[in-house]
């Protein structure tokens, strides 16, 4: 593209010729023969512009905010970061009030429970031999002996279930 005068620069872009004075002299925008190289002005530009203003000029999209640099040496623009940050929140406050409404709880408790009620149902069917030994080995009859054994398991279980 050809060079520009300040002034043909500044009506291109909208801005006023005093404000593209001011980025020439402080090093934004940097002249060639006295003018103006409009695609150059413009990259130096964007890259020194503020990253949040990029944000109100364009129009957001969702795909914007679900990606960060996948390589982790890469550096993380401000911009990412920040969405980084509030996608972070985001769920934080999310499982906070999944927790709150009962919804979710902690594992560490779970796992808690989980092995207290395998213990009692531990404890209580190797209680069965001491409970039943002399009144199964006074028994003749099989079929007695395994009503003995079903009719004691059921009351574990019963017992159990009550206690839950």
């Amino acid at each position: 593209m050809k060079l520009l005068s300040q002034s043909e620069f500044a009506k291109r872009q909208g801005w006023s010729r005093q404000y593209v004075g001011k980025l020439v002299r402080s090093g934004k925008i940097t002249l060639v023969n006295g003018k103006i190289d409009p695609e150059h002005a413009q990259a130096a530009i964007k890259a020194q512009s503020e990253p949040s203003t990029e944000l109100r000029v364009k129009p957001q999209t969702d795909t914007a905010f679900t990606t960060a640099p996948s390589d982790s040496r890469q550096a993380v623009d401000f911009v990412t970061a920040r969405t980084m940050r509030e996608a972070f929140k985001a769920k934080m406050a999310k499982m906070e009030y999944e927790e709150k409404a009962g919804k979710l709880t902690d594992a560490s408790k779970v796992k808690s429970e989980a092995f207290r009620a395998g213990r009692i149902v531990r404890d209580a069917l190797l209680g069965i031999p001491d409970r039943l030994s002399d009144v199964l080995a006074a028994e003749q009859d099989p079929g007695e002996v395994r009503q003995l054994l079903v009719n004691e398991l059921e009351m574990i279980l019963n017992e159990l279930s009550d206690n839950s």
